[in-house]
């Protein structure tokens, strides 16, 4: 018995009984402060201050590593500050540990480009709107509302587009309002988008179209109007294709091919454009044949290839290859021999739509082309007519120096790679071009959506 007369055994168990005791209450006041650390951090990021939100969640995982929320959510903001390559080695930490929850990486790939539509450069805006259009309206109306806002006329016609694509068109009214916007070209995509949704809820905003003072935004009314099922004479489109302005002329040829209006005048109305005295007028009429399906215009688009503009027989070769012409095989392999690079091209992909396998070879040779447009011009002919080879092709200018071509790549990748596009579209959300990082954030989404819906790993 010490003087005390305390055992300090029994001094030392009741120590320890009262530490264990209260090991319960310290544990949960832990987990009550990591729990109001992460709220803390939960609310700077839904007031978008992300800089917040990643200090703060960078100290509690630096205490608690364990918290797969946490990572989550500071993989998003990395994302919002466009900082993909931390975002990404946030999921690939969650995807080791077995703690990947949700469709992360496609909401990465949504904050990125929620990011990139904040940006000064028109181009790079332009794009993300664009890219939009791959992942769906999932979790992207947020994205696309900033894209539809925007100060730029031209961002603001990519969105509109984008509305389409999501079927969201007659919906928002935003879209809707935008067929008296100031600016013609946003007017025009305005029409053209609420036409092609066959809602008969917007007949009314589109007949505004036709008082509209610009004569081209009165055909693209009367054309939406078609597509509406509304009653619409024929007469409009070839008067407006016998007009005083090469623009009206081309524009009303153009729509007389898309609606593929089988009236005897229209045929020969497209077929007198090939002859028309101005090129760009010539160009919408070798097109508008090939969307009109008319195999009797095949000689004329054969006499076209011969014209001494390149757009004209660029647009004729086209034609030619959708109209499934073999008869003009001999002719598009003379004019794989065209002085201009961009008609090579189109007759190599229209004679590989006719079966001539061989045509790849010009393909190939065309990929080396000093002009980048030709370069990314021929990764995207290569998806269109034969993606079972797009992919090699894709993937050899996946580096290539221009912007442009390297998104050509990106968007072949995303259409034809499938799963086996996944590494290189994440490596291409770090390019140091944000167009380039735009694509590849729009398709990547895509793809990780697509293959989650298969179940694929």
């Amino acid at each position: 018995m010490s003087p005390m007369g305390i055992n300090p055994a029994h001094s030392l168990t009741l120590i320890v009984g009262v530490l264990v005791g209260l090991l319960p209450l310290v544990l949960q006041d832990t987990s009550r402060v990591v729990t109001n650390d992460f709220r803390t951090a939960q609310a700077a990021f839904e007031r978008k201050d992300y800089d917040t939100a990643v200090r703060l969640l960078n100290t509690l995982l630096a205490a608690q590593p364990d918290q797969t929320a946490a990572y989550e959510l500071r993989a998003l903001a990395h994302g919002y500050q466009g900082r993909p390559e931390e975002a990404l080695a946030d999921h690939d930490h969650l995807v080791q540990a077995g703690q990947e929850k949700g469709d992360l990486l496609r909401r990465i790939c949504v904050s990125l480009l929620t990011h990139l539509l904040a940006q000064g450069q028109e181009i790079v805006r332009g794009a993300a709107a664009t890219a939009l259009a791959e992942l769906g309206p999932a979790d992207t109306l947020a994205a696309l509302n900033l894209a539809l806002h925007d100060s730029s006329p031209r961002v603001r016609t990519f969105a509109i587009q984008t509305t389409g694509r999501f079927g969201l068109a007659a919906k928002l009214p935003v879209v809707r309002d935008a067929v008296i916007d100031p600016d013609v070209t946003v007017r025009i995509a305005a029409l053209s988008t609420l036409g092609l949704s066959k809602d008969p809820s917007v007949v009314g905003l589109v007949r505004r179209g036709l008082k509209d003072q610009d004569p081209i935004v009165q055909l693209v009314s009367r054309e939406a109007l078609v597509r509406l099922n509304q009653p619409e004479l024929v007469q409009p489109f070839l008067t407006a294709a016998r007009d005083f302005s090469p623009a009206v002329r081309g524009a009303a040829m153009g729509i007389l091919g898309r609606l593929k209006v089988k009236d005897p005048a229209a045929l020969s109305v497209l077929t007198l454009g090939l002859s028309d005295p101005d090129a760009s007028v010539r160009s919408f009429a070798a097109g508008a044949l090939g969307d009109l399906g008319a195999p009797s215009a095949i000689t004329a688009l054969v006499d076209a290839l011969s014209d001494r503009d390149p757009y004209v027989r660029n647009f004729a070769a086209d034609s030619l290859g959708r109209l499934n012409a073999k008869a003009a095989i001999g002719a598009l392999w003379g004019a794989v021999k065209d002085s201009d690079s961009l008609v090579r091209l189109a007759a190599a992909e229209a004679l590989m739509k006719l079966g001539e396998g061989e045509a790849v070879l010009v393909m190939r040779e065309l990929l080396k082309d000093p002009d980048f447009g030709v370069r990314s011009a021929a990764v995207g002919a290569m998806a269109r007519s034969a993606p079972e080879r797009a992919m090699a092709f894709a993937l050899e200018t996946f580096d290539d120096p221009a912007p442009r071509v390297r998104v050509a790549a990106i968007q072949a990748l995303g259409r034809v790679g499938g799963k086996t596009a996944i590494p290189y579209l994440r490596r291409a959300l770090l390019d140091k071009d944000l167009t380039v990082r735009a694509f590849a954030a729009g398709h990547l989404g895509a793809v990780v959506s697509d293959r989650k819906r298969k179940g694929e790993n």
